[in-house]
């Protein structure tokens, strides 16, 4: 007798003594070691008691013919290397081996750890009495389906039945259907010329209402496009009025604005003037002074020059002389140097007042000119660029100097840079004319 499921026993697996208790293989590195072989096991169970683990595991197969088999050459191939059940319990010195075998009657009802697992997991069954058991079950398998099948071929024959009852039925429906198409086949064919004659009439209909619409269409828009044009052209006046108003009362607002500031202009060009005025005199004050130091200057040279000449005879006198002659150069030149480094300050505060000044101009003929009038825009379209740029030069010029009446007034010109001469300029241009009369003097 065998016990069932099949079962195989495994004994003298290799334990180790770690923290008081024994440690051995793993029931799942056994079961992968029987796989490789071949012996397909379902698991390997270890017996474990209270000091660890015991040496012995239990092998499962599967319940069917096919774990029967592999259980039974699980067996043989330990006992064909002499490690079967006998083996084990025939050897006092057992080696260093794994010994196995099928569990049976014996191990079934043996005391200890093994039998206990066998019994309550386990009954006990022959090999006829396996195969007395399967027959019953095939048998009762066979009638279940034999059964089965009779009901199935009582259930086909009333489908069967059905269904040429219902094809019966069915071949009846599809003549009446046929005959019903057919009957509405010609009705929709009648209806179908009907619906084209009418079809025909309507479309003849709206051809000629479309004409009509058409015409009168046309007409609208003829009379829609002379009121447009009529509506445009008053438009167009109503706006080159107003805006012929509005040009009017911004030029006369910018006239006012541009005469109060030229108002302002005028007397700072007054003062500017008077200021010119003064300076001039002060600058020909300095170059009189100026021409009497560099004369000085030149005459202490001269002496100095003839002192050197006589200090060959080595008198004393002479040379204490020089030196007071080279003093007072000296001197001299220092004081000419500061006189130039005065007039040259001078010159540059007044460049300074100058651009001010000129910027402040500039940014009043920017309010004065609209680069954007109408007529200055035409005047570029037509003429181009350089007839366009010699009346906004004009005009600005014009606005500068003489914007209450805009006639033409003298002014102290730059030809060589096309603008308005600075003060600086004005006074080294004179300066320059008194040097070269006084040098023709």
């Amino acid at each position: 007798m065998f016990v069932y499921p099949w079962k195989g026993i495994i004994a003298n697996i290799p334990t180790t003594l770690q923290d008081g208790k024994h440690v051995g293989e793993s029931g799942r590195k056994l079961r992968e070691d029987l796989a490789k072989k071949g012996f397909n096991p379902l698991k390997v169970q270890p017996l474990w008691n209270r000091h660890g683990h015991s040496g012995y595991a239990i092998v499962e197969f599967n319940k069917e013919w096919d774990g029967f088999n592999n259980a039974i050459m699980f067996e043989k191939s330990f006992e064909l290397d002499h490690y079967g059940k006998k083996d084990y319990y025939s050897s006092r010195r057992k080696k260093d081996k794994l010994y196995a075998w099928v569990a049976r009657e014996d191990d079934y009802y043996s005391g200890g750890l093994i039998g206990e697992y066998l019994r309550r997991n386990g009954d006990l069954k022959t090999v006829s009495s396996k195969e007395a058991e399967d027959l019953r079950k095939t048998s009762k398998l066979l009638t279940t389906l034999n059964n089965t099948l009779e009901t199935k071929n009582q259930r086909l024959q009333e489908m069967q039945n059905k269904f040429n009852e219902v094809s019966s039925s069915m071949s009846t429906l599809m003549w009446q259907k046929d005959d019903m198409i057919r009957a509405y086949n010609e009705e929709c064919k009648k209806m179908q010329e009907n619906a084209h004659n009418h079809f025909k009439q309507i479309s003849l209909e709206h051809e000629r209402n479309a004409k009509c619409i058409l015409d009168q269409k046309r007409e609208l828009e003829q009379r829609e496009k002379e009121l447009l044009q009529r509506e445009a052209q008053n438009d167009n006046e109503t706006k080159k009025l107003q805006h012929e108003k509005m040009m009017n009362e911004r030029a006369a607002l910018e006239q006012k604005k541009a005469d109060e500031t030229m108002f302002k202009l005028a007397e700072e060009h007054k003062r500017d003037k008077e200021k010119l005025h003064r300076e001039i005199i002060k600058l020909e004050k300095q170059l009189d002074t100026r021409q009497g130091l560099e004369l000085e200057i030149q005459r202490l040279r001269g002496a100095l020059l003839v002192m050197e000449h006589m200090n060959g005879d080595g008198d004393a006198d002479t040379k204490k002389r020089m030196g007071v002659i080279q003093d007072e150069l000296k001197e001299k030149e220092e004081e000419l140097e500061d006189l130039e480094d005065l007039n040259q300050a001078l010159i540059i505060k007044e460049r300074k007042s100058n651009d001010e000044l000129q910027d402040a101009r500039k940014e009043l003929i920017t309010e004065i000119l609209d680069e954007e009038d109408e007529k200055l825009v035409e005047l570029k379209t037509e003429l181009g660029d350089e007839a366009y740029d010699a009346v906004t030069t004009a005009l600005k010029q014009m606005n500068e100097y003489n914007p209450s009446g805009r006639y033409i007034v003298p002014e102290l010109w730059n030809f060589n840079e096309g603008r308005k001469a600075t003060l600086t300029e004005v006074v080294q241009h004179l300066l320059n004319k008194w040097k070269l009369h006084k040098r023709r003097r």
